[in-house]
């Protein structure tokens, strides 16, 4: 009876109050409302201004969860092996590797005490790597064999992809934090620490254009843009801005040539087109194999802008080209090249167009475009005369194809230099395409005042 008696005039209490302060409950309730929404609102910029350091950086470009870039997937994960800026193999999960049966199996032993970010240990099993005529076999839990159908010396290239589990878990120094997903594409990523290092946490937030990460960086939502193929003048200007200049050297811009039209089959005639480029920039590219690689060679055949060489070779092909005339397939961002190619092409007496396309055409005469440079100097898939679809230029030369077949069976590295020297050597006389420069790169980072 005495704890309903207090029950009763509990009640009574809060109701006489209620109806006495009624006015102030009301306006306590709408302040506290509001002070919750403006502080979720506020966080981002609140989290900011913490101790704990966050890199907000603007990525250009739309990326699946499986096909982000490789430099975000190595911060989360890493493969059996990793690999140098040279494209020499060092470990990854495995310390040690052997290949056996002439390269026809690799045995992986991993090392000891990795934790995926679940905090389970890394096993053998749970390696799940899915290529192309290759089986794996864990052996035990630190041994894991892969057997190939064929020899294929740059294998412990393909393998150097890091290896996730479900939702992105890996066993790398971060780990997801958040992710946003807008469809299939991420629109944003929060990556912490996943070890006691103390490393900056790393917000990505992707744009689909340079243009709205730029807008986004000077509306203050990223402090980082990385990739930018142009800076805008505007940039230049900004306050607290520092701009960054890089040459990509795993990447080139070139001239390509179908060597299955009838004019440029003739290979005086692309000696001439080469020779009468005009020189515009001192990255100049004389190799298909990146300067960084430990194949590379600078021994190749230079074709230097020279009018006058590329008239004597020209005049030497004028009763094929007398009624000739060429087009220059491109993408918007390479007219103002193609311009001055085609100028120069048309002064040296060969009539030449430019289309501007969105994708490659089947019927380019000749197209002028960019390439990533692979990391290992296997490139077979763009010169053998097998691959239809990859070689574009239509290169058919037996030499060339056996140097190429040589050299992904190859597997003492100096033996593979050898073949790759001479591979270059040889398809750079053979002029299938006209390599021009490495493309620069500008990151835009927002600086202290």
């Amino acid at each position: 009876m005495s704890l309903f008696r207090r029950s009763r005039f509990l009640f009574w209490a809060i109701r006489e109050l209620s109806q006495k302060y009624t006015k102030s409950l009301l306006v306590g309730i709408v302040l506290g409302f509001g002070l919750m929404i403006g502080l979720y609102t506020l966080y981002p910029f609140i989290q900011t201004l913490t101790l704990t350091h966050i890199d907000r950086i603007g990525y250009i470009g739309e990326f699946t969860p499986s096909t982000l870039p490789i430099n975000i997937q190595e911060k989360l994960s890493f493969g059996l092996t990793t690999i140098t800026s040279d494209g020499s193999s060092l470990p990854g999960i495995a310390s040690t590797w052997e290949a056996t049966d002439s390269g026809k199996q690799y045995t992986f032993h991993l090392k000891t005490g990795l934790l995926w970010h679940t905090g389970k240990p890394v096993k053998a099993h749970d390696l799940n790597y899915n290529i192309r005529s290759v089986t794996f076999q864990p052996i035990n839990d630190t041994t894991i064999v892969a057997t190939l159908q064929n020899a294929y010396s740059p294998f412990v290239t393909l393998v150097s992809k890091p290896i996730f589990q479900s939702n992105l878990t890996g066993f790398g120094p971060y780990k997801i934090n958040a992710i946003r997903l807008k469809g299939d594409k991420i629109a944003y990523m929060l990556l912490v620490s996943a070890t006691k290092a103390k490393l900056p946490t790393v917000e990505y937030r992707f744009y689909k254009t340079e243009t709205q990460a730029v807008t986004a960086y000077k509306l203050g939502e990223i402090d980082q843009i990385e990739g930018l193929t142009s800076i805008e003048s505007s940039l230049t200007t900004w306050k607290n801005t520092k701009i960054t200049e890089q040459v990509n050297k795993n990447r080139f811009i070139a001239v390509y040539f179908n060597l299955k039209d009838s004019l440029l089959r003739e290979k005086s005639l692309r000696q001439a087109l080469s020779y009468a480029v005009p020189s515009n920039s001192s990255d100049r590219v004389y190799s298909p194999i990146s300067p960084l690689s430990w194949a590379y060679t600078n021994t190749t055949k230079h074709y230097d802008y020279d009018m006058q060489q590329a008239t004597k070779l020209f005049d030497a092909t004028k009763i094929a080209t007398n009624s000739g005339e060429l087009t220059i397939t491109t993408f918007s961002q390479y007219l103002s090249l193609a311009q001055d190619i085609a100028k120069s092409w048309n002064a040296l007496g060969l009539k030449t167009n430019i289309r501007v396309e969105n994708v490659v055409p089947q019927d380019y005469q000749v197209l002028l475009s960019a390439q990533d440079i692979p990391i290992d100097p296997d490139q077979y898939i763009f010169w053998h005369s097998t691959q239809g679809n990859t070689n574009i230029t239509g290169l058919a030369s037996a030499k060339i194809d056996k140097l190429l077949e040589d050299g992904r069976m190859e597997q003492n590295q100096q033996k593979r230099k050898a073949i790759y020297v001479d591979f270059q050597k040889r398809l750079v006389d053979e002029l299938p395409a006209y390599f021009l420069y490495y493309p620069k790169s500008y990151t835009v980072s927002r600086i202290s005042p």
